[in-house]
C-alpha cells in the first residue's frame, strides 16, 4: 500500500493512494520543489529507532527500509538540502527522535541533547502490515513527479542565481534558456533537458559556492559544542538554535552570501554528562552583551525582550561584524 501525505509548512493532510510496490520496502517519494534528506524512526526489539539520512530526488522515491511493514506507528522526517537558498525547509510532525547532521543510526529517542544528538519533530503514520509501504511530501501546489522535478531544477536555478521568476513546474522557453545557460556555464554537454542528472550537476555546484559564503561556526576545543545564532529579520530581531559541532569539525550556522552587517553568536561546550564544560579559564561558554532569548530544546524565537516573562531563557551573545564579506568565520577555542 502507498500512503501519501502532503506537508506543507503549517499544515499536514494525508490521503491514500494505491500503488504498485517494486519490492517490499518502506519508501520516501518526493513530489516537491526540494531536494530532500529524509529520516526515519520505528520501534524494533522494544526500543525506538531512528535513522537517516537518505536523499529522496523531487519527483523520484528512495527506500528508507528494506523489507515487510509492520502494523505499527512508523515516524518520518524530511528537510531541504543546503544547495537551496535561505532557510531550511522542514516537513515534519511533532514527535521528537534523535538525529545528526551527518548520517545516523540512533537507539532511544530520550534526552537526545544530553546524548550528545540534535533532534527533529517527526510525522507520525500508522501502516498496516504489507509488502510495502510509501510517504509521498508534497506541497499545496500538488506537482506530479515531472512537475515536482522541473519545479526543483527551477528552484535550484533561482537560488543559484539564474534569471527565473516563476516555480510553477512547467519548462517553459525561459525555464530551457536558464538550463542552457547553466550549464555552458558549468562547461557540461548542454541538454537543455531536466532530469536527475541535471539536478545533481545543480546541487554540486550549488555545495561548491556555498563554501565560499555564509557564517561558519568552528570547533576548535575537544568537547562538543552548542551554538546559537541572533540576526534581524526585517524588522524583528530573531534567535535560532542549536547548532551542534563536533570537536575539530564547523558548522555553517548561515548559509548563502552575508547580507547583514551585524550577526550574533553565543555558545556552549558541553560534556559527557550534559552540563557546561570547564576549561583552564573556566566555564566553557562563548557570550557578549547583547541580549537574546533562548531554550533549552530547539528554537527560533521572534524578538529579544521579555524572554522571561515569554518562558524563555536569556543569554548575552557576541556581535559580529561581517565587514561587507560574503564569508565570516567564528572559532571557539
Amino acid at each position: 500500500m502507498m500512503r501519501c501525505l502532503q506537508i506543507a509548512a503549517a499544515a499536514v493532510t494525508a490521503w491514500f493512494m494505491l500503488g504498485t510496490p517494486a519490492h517490499a520496502d518502506y519508501r520516501f517519494c518526493n513530489k516537491t520543489s526540494y531536494v530532500l534528506d529524509g529520516a526515519i524512526a520505528f520501534e524494533a526489539d522494544g526500543r525506538m529507532k531512528s535513522q537517516g539520512w537518505v536523499r529522496v530526488p523531487p519527483g523520484g522515491c528512495a527506500s528508507m527500509l528494506d523489507g515487510d511493514i509492520a502494523a505499527q506507528d512508523y515516524f518520518v522526517f524530511a528537510r531541504s538540502i543546503d544547495a537551496h537558498a535561505g532557510r531550511v525547509k522542514y516537513f515534519s510532525g511533532n514527535t521528537q527522535f534523535c538525529t545528526l547532521e551527518d548520517d545516523f543510526n540512533i537507539e532511544g529517542a530520550e534526552q537526545c541533547a544530553l546524548r550528545g544528538y540534535d533532534s527533529a519533530d517527526f510525522l507520525r503514520v500508522r501502516t498496516k502490515a504489507g509488502k510495502d509501504w510509501s510517504t509521498t511530501f508534497a506541497e499545496a501546489s500538488e506537482y506530479t513527479a515531472d512537475q515536482a522535478r522541473i519545479a526543483a531544477a527551477q528552484r535550484l536555478l533561482k537560488d543559484n542565481g539564474f534569471a527565473l521568476n516563476r516555480i510553477d513546474g512547467i519548462a517553459a522557453r525561459n525555464t530551457l534558456r536558464a538550463v542552457e545557460a547553466f550549464q555552458r556555464s558549468a562547461n557540461v554537454t548542454v541538454t537543455g533537458k531536466i532530469d536527475d542528472k541535471l539536478i545533481e550537476q545543480i546541487v554540486e555546484r550549488a555545495v561548491e559556492e556555498q563554501k565560499a559564503a555564509g557564517l561558519d561556526l568552528c570547533n576548535k576545543t575537544d568537547t562538543l559544542v552548542w551554538a546559537a545564532i541572533g540576526y534581524a529579520n526585517g524588522e524583528d530581531d530573531m534567535s535560532s538554535g542549536w547548532v551542534r559541532i563536533e570537536p575539530d569539525s564547523c558548522r555553517k550556522a548561515i548559509k548563502g552570501k552575508l547580507d547583514q552587517d551585524v550577526y550574533y553568536v553565543y555558545a556552549e561546550g558541553v560534556d559527557d554528562a550534559g552540563a557546561i564544560a570547564q576549561g583552564r579559564e573556566g566555564a566553557m561558554i562563548w557570550s557578549g552583551n547583547n541580549s537574546f532569548c533562548i531554550k533549552t530544546t530547539r528554537f527560533e524565537i521572534k524578538g529579544r525582550e521579555r524572554c522571561t516573562a515569554r518562558g524563555f531563557d536569556e543569554r548575552g551573545f557576541m556581535r559580529v561584524e561581517t565587514d561587507g564579506k560574503f564569508l565570516r568565520r567564528i572559532d571557539f577555542d
